[in-house]
């Protein structure tokens, strides 16, 4: 028998209007579908022009943002090949994969619109070898009409691209997943992966039985099946298997016992859900599952200020590897409470999903001030480090202004520190061309290091949906001051605390370190890629505490730089550190 989501296609297809069939099924009729509000589904998910390839043009451009904010810079990503903002297109929905055997190398994917005026979207990508300074950019598959990027990369630094592809013949959704060796810089054919509407994956990298494995989930629309497996790094997937009660529109990861968890909604939106398996791993027997309710204080909510039906933060799940805290799981979303229409909330358990701890709120403005805390997104740094951000509202009473904001916990969410504006406030409302597709997406994501995290985000800072990069620098750490917590008021670079602010910068920046102790020498250098110092900005003698030394991009004879990437080291007495920057005439 066909499902609710089948016969409302066939409807429109036989009131010929093919043209007018919803592609927001990837990413949002999963839940309403199923609990059969079809009306409401149309209403949000009907385009208002043909699903095909725009004819290419030649677009106009102008300089890519690049946006300082404190000691946080977003740079943008998706850009031409000279490195220019493309007018007229969009760009949302940003997954990222980072080598982790040369950090410095990563990419990033997303929903690509070459026309802002047709909801057809390709499988953008962007990479960059220098930390995410620089980007190019690509399509993988170009001309195929692609949703729902989802990246990830092995501990060898293979990385993998996940798509959701939508047939415009027969308007089946499936999932092929794309490899490539070369840390993003070319992809390879796509393997058939059996997935479905808002899929995502995870990789097994612990040393048991599963090691390599790929997991997959997915909404379990249009069958009930919502999950699958490769077992040979990849190259093939396995049968999906039934799911009872699958958790919807939400992530994967593997615990260091290759235990796999799941976290979504149920298809009514009214309960959250953990599933996890411990067969997974065995390739000997089938995979099972067992479904959990767990509690966030608070419910999945979808619209405003993410367009008319955009999700306001998809659940994500993630095992602690770290030695201190190993197999504990932790779950985050932006959930709807009973005093504020939108707060990111925290689950932990330490015992393997058995058992949840009572919901913790990471955003600390006042409760009930009626701010959205949006697309919360949580990853966990080897050390055991949790990193969180969101879109965050309450400086402003429109709710479509939002600004990035970050926290950090260091005690497995038990607490967490004083949040930090980490952009410029932001408008949600611009650059969509049509009432449903104004979303930004439905997630950002975000991979933490021990010496911090990298984001991938969407703004409006251009004046339309562009993708940009953030590096977190990891925090100072946390010290127990009379019975509470308190964070030093800078974040350092190890320990003289050596930040840049701008970087990338185009007429001078700021270098700030701390001199410990009760003073002593200090060095400030600054040093091409190539390793040829240029400049001495400061070689003395100097106080203890924080000292700030300027730099406007000229070598020792005053002449000016070139735009490039340079390297700024800083020695003292107890240390020295290296960090680069960028400038950009």
């Amino acid at each position: 028998m066909p499902t609710p989501r089948l016969r409302f296609i066939r409807l429109l297809r036989h009131a010929a209007l093919p043209a007018l069939i919803a592609l927001c099924s990837l990413g949002m009729a999963s839940a309403r579908s199923e609990a059969g509000d079809l009306e409401q589904v149309r209403r949000h998910e009907v385009l208002q022009g043909p699903i095909v390839r725009p004819s290419p043009v030649v677009r106009a451009t102008s300089p890519a943002a690049i946006i300082p904010f404190g000691r946080f810079t977003s740079i943008q990503v998706n850009v031409d090949p000279s490195g220019a903002d493309i007018l007229g297109d969009l760009a949302n929905e940003p997954s990222i994969a980072v080598d982790p055997t040369h950090p410095n190398r990563m990419a990033i994917g997303w929903r690509q619109f070459d026309d802002k005026n047709s909801i057809f979207r390709e499988a953008g990508y962007g990479y960059s070898t220098n930390g995410g300074l620089t980007w190019s950019t690509g399509k993988v598959e170009p001309g195929v009409f692609r949703s729902d990027p989802v990246l990830q990369s092995d501990e060898q630094g293979k990385f993998f691209y996940l798509s959701a592809h939508l047939d415009l013949t027969t308007f089946e959704i499936t999932t092929q997943l794309f490899a490539s060796t070369d840390q993003g810089a070319t992809w390879g054919p796509g393997v058939q992966a059996f997935g479905g509407d808002k899929e995502w994956f995870t990789i097994d990298r612990t040393n048991g039985i599963g090691h390599g494995y790929i997991y997959e989930s997915w909404s379990g629309f249009p069958h009930s099946y919502s999950f699958s497996r490769s077992i040979d790094g990849g190259q093939t997937f396995q049968a999906p298997v039934l799911t009872p009660v699958p958790p919807i529109w939400g992530t994967m990861d593997v615990g260091p016992d290759g235990t796999v968890y799941t976290v979504g909604i149920s298809g009514d939106m009214r309960r959250m859900l953990v599933s996890r398996s411990t067969k997974s791993q065995n390739a000997a027997v089938p995979t099972t599952f067992v479904t959990t309710p767990v509690d966030l204080g608070g419910t999945m909510i979808v619209g405003p200020p993410n367009g008319s039906s955009g999700l306001l933060g998809q659940p994500w799940i993630v095992a602690d590897q770290s030695p201190a805290r190993a197999g504990w799981v932790y779950v985050l979303c932006s959930v709807q409470t009973k005093s504020d229409p939108l707060d990111v909330m925290f689950i932990r358990s330490s015992d393997g999903g058995h058992s949840w701890s009572k919901p913790v709120r990471v955003n600390d403005d006042p409760v009930g001030n009626h701010a959205y805390q949006w697309f919360g997104t949580m990853s966990v740094a080897p050390n055991g480090r949790i990193d969180a951000v969101w879109n965050d509202t309450r400086g402003s009473a429109d709710s479509t202004k939002s600004a990035l904001y970050y926290s950090y916990s260091n005690d497995g969410g038990m607490t967490w520190s004083p949040n930090e504006q980490a952009s410029p406030v932001w408008d949600s409302a611009l650059g969509g061309f049509q009432t449903f597709f104004t979303k930004v997406g439905d997630y950002y994501q975000m991979i933490s290091h021990d010496s911090g995290a990298d984001l991938a985000w969407a703004a409006t800072f251009n004046g339309g949906h562009d993708i940009y990069y953030m590096r977190i620098p990891a925090p100072s750490s946390i010290v127990a001051e009379q019975g509470t917590m308190a964070r030093s008021s800078t974040v350092a670079d190890g320990s003289i605390g050596l930040r840049l602010s701008p970087n990338p910068f185009a007429s001078s920046t700021a270098i700030n370190f701390d001199v410990p102790g009760s003073g002593g020498r200090a060095k400030v250098e600054v040093f091409d890629a190539g390793g040829r110092r240029i400049a001495t900005l400061l070689d003395g003698f100097v106080k203890a505490g924080p000292q700030t030394v300027r730099w406007t991009g000229v070598d020792d004879a005053g002449r000016a730089l070139n735009s490039g990437i340079y390297l700024c080291r800083v020695e003292t007495a107890a240390t020295s550190k290296t960090l680069k920057l960028m400038l950009m005439r």
